[in-house]
């Protein structure tokens, strides 16, 4: 199971009654790098092989070891990130930026752009002012806030350690630990690469999907990469740089509200969204490939999926075809102190012999 971990004092696009939710998203490691699309996964034996403990152990504590060394205490703190879409959608440009200052833990700012996607939101306390030029965020966007600012990971159970060997991965000598994820009928192969030295984490694959940092610089206690890419199979999707510094001296006029907010206030309790007719596509064919697209949108008031986006454009007719089939559950929504309210969040859809 993953989890991508951000300090609260670090910025995050949140709905504004999340405040009482936890403040990390666990994700099952066979499909949940952050903002994985399109993943392959084959049909497993029936009997999973017998996993040496000793070995997974040694898995785990470098696993760990890595992510600690990237949680730092979060000081009050400004972050920048300059990315680059290398195949940008049709109509959307090839660059952006992210800007996220923070003086308090309830005292924020966020700053997205995008080509003609604008976003701004401040937090005054219990208090959100939200200001986006357009109701749905590009998905390129989204990718690239999952994965800042690192990707942090830990295995679980359903994660088979199959070997862990010395390697090399651009240039640096690393430790390598091949391992395969068992879910349901599914089997899906993946890595973990961490520098032999430093014990940084330097690259997560998952099935075809591949996540590579680097550039790792001080902040305050700990090490944050730099430089992040997103990969599937051998075409470089995303390309970040990023960077974070401590920072007291805000000017009084940063946390202005912007002009056209709209003003929401956090929930004093807060009821997640749970499935209540989600049924995935019928299977098309025998085949032992399985193809997991995810879908990022929000469940409205009426409990009907809204503002749907396909994380994925290796395949753009399962895209496609995904947003059609998440268009069709239904939800009991999210309740606010009991009212029925909206939540953001990611849908899965898994073809099977497509």
């Amino acid at each position: 199971m993953l989890c991508a971990r951000r300090h609260p004092l670090v910025g995050q696009i949140l709905p504004a009654y999340t405040r009482s939710m936890r403040r990390c998203a666990f994700l099952w490691f066979w499909l949940c790098i952050p903002a994985c699309f399109g993943q392959t996964t084959t049909l497993r034996p029936d009997a999973a092989p017998v996993e040496d403990p000793l070995l997974h152990a040694e898995a785990v504590r470098l696993m760990e070891r890595a992510v600690m060394l990237t949680t730092p205490t979060w000081p009050a703190n400004e972050e920048f990130a300059n990315f680059r879409v290398l195949h940008p959608a049709a109509g959307e440009v090839s660059e952006g930026s992210i800007k996220i200052g923070v003086q308090t833990p309830v005292n924020k700012r966020w700053e997205f752009t995008y080509g003609n996607y604008k976003f701004i939101r401040v937090q005054d306390d219990s208090e959100f002012a939200t200001y986006r030029s357009e109701i749905t965020e590009p998905a390129a966007l989204t990718s690239v806030r999952k994965l800042l600012p690192a990707f942090r990971g830990r295995f679980e159970p359903a994660d088979l350690i199959r070997t862990i060997a010395d390697a090399t991965v651009e240039g640096r000598p690393a430790r390598c630990i091949d391992f395969d994820t068992l879910k349901g009928d599914q089997q899906q192969s993946g890595q973990v690469c961490v520098d032999a030295n430093s014990g940084f984490l330097l690259s997560v694959r998952q099935g075809d999907e591949t996540i590579r940092q680097s550039a790792y610089f001080r902040f305050n206690n700990a090490w944050l990469p730099g430089h992040i890419e997103r990969w599937v199979s051998n075409d470089k999707l995303l390309d970040i740089d990023s960077n974070v510094v401590v920072r007291t001296d805000y000017p009084t006029e940063y946390f202005d509200y912007p002009p056209d907010a709209r003003i929401d206030h956090s929930c004093g309790e807060f009821h997640r969204a749970f499935a209540d007719n989600t049924p995935q596509p019928v299977p098309k064919t025998l085949s032992n490939e399985a193809i997991t697209v995810r879908v990022h949108g929000r469940v409205g008031k009426d409990g009907k999926p809204a503002a749907l986006k396909a994380l994925d454009n290796a395949r753009p007719d399962l895209a496609q075809e995904a947003v059609h089939v998440v268009s069709m559950w239904t939800f009991h929504p999210a309740m606010c102190v009991y009212q029925p309210s909206t939540q953001e969040m990611d849908f899965e859809v898994t073809f099977k012999g497509w």
